[in-house]
């Protein structure tokens, strides 16, 4: 298993549409409203804040909690050959395709020459059961309504004994603070699985966040959008993973990226796993395939938790059909 990790020392990303086939419809997966939870901003909040966010508040945002996994078990030849025969059993779906942003006169043109990814970013919220503000990573999925976000089910919401957070904002291109072209989105909705709620199950580590029209426009619009593909094996050359480290020794003012093959973590896990020293905050971060730049690809995967011992992995379940129910809920 080898990888890369690189920080990234530009602002912000702009570039050319890029034309996408249609989904294929036969393969939409039905939506099942009992597999998942959701939660919507009250309309109070709708368009006025009590507590923007801020650069200085998005500054003193901590990490959300940073999952570390158990010593895996390595595998044996027949349980590794096992492995790879589960995985070819795989159908992976194309839920959809990426799009890059719209064109727009006014976008500076230092953006078109730069390599921060716009279709990721930090996003922040509030735990209002320590009454703290928190940040993971995420990134943007193209989608009917333009207005989706994936991340980690742990960045929505605590699992058993806690609730929902609030208050989910998303910077896109984050560097050194939010961009000023990109800005900074305000949630409408997030959903997640109830395994993960009821049981805090990592196959399950997996939520979606929908975000307000901002300046009358709408988020996939402005930024792009990746492409959402689940069924996908572990074993996936090529991958691309993007986060906002935060723990020592980042500090999450700038992404960073691993690329490399990702391989089956274990024989009685789901996750697939990638060299890459990335720490907490980067949760929630895309595990991107079939990249068209360093800006779109499709997202197979999100960063669930770490190996924080040995040798540093970042571990992450494919997208499951479930994960495409719960898209297919969003709007």
């Amino acid at each position: 298993m080898t990888s890369t990790i690189f920080m990234v020392l530009a602002l912000s990303f702009s570039g050319s549409a890029v034309a996408g086939a249609a989904p294929d419809s036969g393969k939409i997966a039905l939506p099942n409203e009992d597999q998942t939870q959701s939660i919507s901003k009250p309309v109070l909040e709708k368009f006025a804040s009590a507590k923007p966010w801020t650069a200085e508040r998005m500054k003193k945002a901590i990490l959300a909690d940073d999952p570390e996994a158990s010593a895996a078990v390595p595998l044996s030849p027949t349980e590794a050959q096992d492995n790879v025969s589960k995985d070819k059993e795989k159908k992976a779906t194309k839920a959809t395709e990426p799009v890059a942003p719209l064109t727009n006169p006014d976008q500076p043109a230092l953006l078109a020459a730069t390599t921060v990814p716009s279709t990721a970013g930090k996003l922040f919220y509030y735990n209002p059961y320590d009454r703290r503000d928190y940040v993971c990573s995420g990134s943007v999925i193209n989608s009917n309504y333009k207005n989706l976000v994936i991340t980690a089910a742990h960045c929505v919401h605590g699992g058993p004994g806690s609730g929902f957070f609030k208050e989910f904002a998303f910077a896109p291109a984050y560097f050194n603070g939010p961009n000023s072209y990109y800005g900074v989105w305000n949630y409408e909705m997030a959903r997640t699985f109830n395994s993960w709620i009821n049981s805090s199950d990592w196959s399950h580590d997996q939520a979606f966040v929908s975000f307000q029209p901002r300046n009358g426009q709408e988020l996939v619009n402005v930024t792009g959008g990746n492409g959402l593909v689940t069924g996908n094996s572990r074993t996936q050359s090529n991958t691309r993973i993007w986060g906002w480290p935060a723990g020592a020794p980042y500090t999450g003012e700038v992404p960073y990226y691993c690329d490399g093959t990702s391989e089956a973590f274990a024989f009685s896990s789901t996750d697939s796993a990638l060299y890459c020293d990335m720490t907490g905050g980067a949760s929630g971060g895309p595990w991107l395939k079939d990249t068209i730049n360093y800006n779109l690809g499709y997202v197979y995967a999100v960063t669930s938790r770490r190996m924080p011992v040995g040798r540093p992995l970042l571990l992450a379940t494919p997208n499951s059909s479930d994960v495409l129910s719960m898209f297919n809920l969003m709007y």
